[in-house]
Parts: C-alpha cells; structure tokens; sequence
C-alpha cells in the first residue's frame, strides 16, 4: 500500500543523512526500502553479522568502496558510539546516501561525544490515518481551516470504523480482525517493555513499568496527575516521572501542553497524554479523542519535518475546568481552535468561557456521527470527525 511519506523523499537532501523514526511496527523499514526504484543495502544493527560489517566497513575507512550506494541503518541508536560514527561518515563527504531508522526517538541516545547538527534531516512516520488512506499523498498546510475540505469518498465511514478498532498501524489495519488486532498489541506490550525499555534504562521493577503501561489508556485525555500514577504503583513521583519521559521516547504515548497567550486563568503546568495507539482504550469518548489528537500530530510533525511552519499541538484549559480539547499553533500563535464531541451536536459551552481569546481565529467542533457539516450561528463548524480529519494526512 503506497504511502503519503514515499512522495517525501525529494524535500531532504541527498548529502545529509535522514533519520527516520517512528514507534515499533509502523512500517519504517518496508516504507524506507519503498522510496527506491532498485534495492538499498539494508543492515540492521540487532542482526550480529551486519553488526560486524557495519563496524568494520560502514563505520571505517572502507566505507569509499561503497561510493554511490544507499545504506539504511537500522536500531544503529543502541550503539553507544553511533552519533561520533555518522559524523565521521558525514565529515568524508561521501557520494553515499545514509538513512537512520529506529523504534525510539534517536535524541534519546545522546550519550556525549560530538554533535551531529547540520549534519541530518528528520522525518517521524506515523500509523495510518483517515487522509492518507483516502489521498496516499501529501497535503501542505490548509490555507483556511474554517473551509478545510474533507473527502466525499462513500467509504469514509467504514475506513473511520476499521481504524477506531484496529488502530492505525498497518498490519492490525490490513487484517481487519479483532482477535488479531488482540495479539498484536498484546506482543507489541511486551517487546517495548522488555526489550526496548532494556535497550536505553536499567529498570530493575519490569512489573511496575507493565503495569503503568496498563494504566495509561485509563488516563487518556484527562489532565496527567504523577503523583496518582505513583500511588496507585506504589512507587516515587520521580521513578514514574522518569518512566514516563523513557516510555515518551519510545513512542508509547505522547503528551501535549496547555497553550495560556491571552487565555485568563489558564493552567500553566499540567499536560495530557494521549496513545500512539488510540484502539487500546476502551471508552468510546476518550477514543474518539486520542484518534484526533494523533491525526492532528501527524500533519504537525510532516509540516514541521518539510519546513512548512514551527507547528504544535496544545489545549486550553482554566482553573474553572473550562477546556477545548486542541489548539493548533504556528510559531506559537494559534491557527484553529477544536474540540471533540462524543455525544451529540449541541455546541459545547466551553467556546463561550473562551470566547473573547479564540475571536480571531477558526472554531471547530468534531463528531462522532457522520454526514455532519454547519455552521452555528455562533460561527462554529460543526463536523463530522471522518469529514473533517480526510482533508489532512
């Protein structure tokens, strides 16, 4: 299945090294082969015999006899010395293009040495979302957000339901089975938290970091609270906080902030956290939210990655409890307000609390039933999740 990110390739330059990361299973490795017309010389560092040639070849001088070839990388981050290694490959300016793919994010792994700045690129692959299903191509930044249209494809629906329950990344999407998508999770839980986790942090409580990972689809969409997390493990605020920042990394879950310009009595420090896999949470509501959230991440970080803006992803909440679910910004001044309904079509009562710091830009409310598209007289967009979210990647 052809990829948004395959039409990509031509944006990065060919003389940097491109790292491309993205959480386990989501398909770096197919897709990163995917972008060549013949094949690249794949290695994978976790393999022991492309292991010695990567040191002994691709990391020496013999590199040159490999001149015009392509490498792809792969887990090279847990090689203690990989950062001082492709720099050195860099600094030869070889007529040979790296790229650098991993399960983790590679910033993780800065253990000192030299800096590999101006020496990469970055692209962060996604699961599957309803836009690149429907287009398979890029889709720049929309110029209004109030009239982003979306698709009219009969199938919206169906695509939106076959996500929710199996998630977006590709193999459980493809299968389309329940009972699949079980063990699929169930394995991917314990490869992360056994394998991956011992690759970067000595955690000697593997028990207590499973069960925190059980913990979180419970906590999904609601302001993130340490110290209830540490209680309910029986642990110190600073070993789930630590947790927490290494499982980030690993693309288990990410969190996002509350964005105060403008905003009274706005909470300044709380986050909430959302899954890279939205199908493991169980109530429909805080689903619906999490799928948002990771569409709205998606074309954040291609934007970024391409340089099309400094886009980020934030909420607004008050010392009331008043709150809208995201708030889109450039260069830190927001673009488009939205929130997410589970229930009905009535308009939430939080955009008149915010009213007077959201007048100038786009006010949009998402779904969950479809065929939905108006606008209230209150200048709202009411639209159906599918609808809207089919007009980005």
């Amino acid at each position: 299945m052809k990829r948004c990110y395959q039409d990509l390739l031509p944006y990065f330059k060919k003389e940097k090294i491109l790292f491309i990361s993205g959480p386990r299973q989501v398909g770096k490795t197919t897709l990163t082969k995917a972008m060549f017309t013949s094949e690249p010389l794949y290695l994978n560092w976790d393999i022991p015999e492309e292991k010695e040639f990567i040191l002994k070849t691709i990391f020496t001088e013999k590199i040159r006899t490999l001149t015009n070839s392509t490498i792809i990388l792969d887990e090279i981050h847990k090689y203690n010395r990989w950062k001082s290694a492709l720099k050195g490959i860099s600094d030869r300016k070889l007529n040979v293009q790296i790229f650098v793919t991993g399960s983790a994010k590679l910033d993780v792994f800065q253990k000192g040495g030299d800096s590999l700045f101006g020496r990469f690129e970055h692209l962060r692959i996604h699961p599957f979302t309803i836009g690149e299903l429907i287009h398979k191509s890029f889709i720049p930044p929309p110029v209004n957000w109030f009239t982003l249209k979306g698709s009219n494809d009969k199938n919206l629906s169906k695509i939106w339901t076959q996500l929710e329950l199996n998630s977006g990344f590709p193999e459980p999407y493809i299968e389309n089975s329940l009972q699949f998508y079980t063990r699929w999770s169930a394995r991917r839980r314990t490869l992360l938290t056994k394998e991956d986790v011992r690759d970067i942090a000595d955690i000697k409580l593997v028990s207590q970091l499973e069960e925190l990972v059980l913990l979180l689809p419970t906590r999904v969409g609601s302001l993130l609270s340490l110290n209830s997390l540490a209680e309910t493990l029986r642990i110190s605020h600073e070993s789930v906080q630590k947790w927490l920042v290494i499982l980030e990394h690993l693309y288990l879950h990410f969190q996002i902030k509350s964005y105060q310009n403008k905003i009274d009595r706005a909470l300044t420090k709380s986050t909430k956290l959302y899954l890279w896999d939205w199908s493991q949470i169980e109530d429909v509501g805080p689903r619906l939210e999490n799928m948002v959230a990771v569409h709205l991440l998606k074309s954040i970080h291609i934007w970024n990655d391409l340089g099309h803006g400094e886009f980020a992803l934030n909420y607004i909440r008050n010392k009331e409890k008043n709150e809208i679910d995201f708030i889109i910004t450039n260069k830190r001044k927001a673009v488009v307000a939205i929130e997410v309904k589970n229930s009905d079509e009535s308009v939430s009562n939080s955009w008149f609390e915010f009213d007077k710091a959201l007048k100038d830009i786009p006010k949009i409310q998402l779904l969950r039933t479809p065929n939905i598209d108006k606008v209230t007289p209150s200048g709202i967009r009411l639209v159906s999740c599918e609808t809207f979210l089919s007009g980005i990647n």
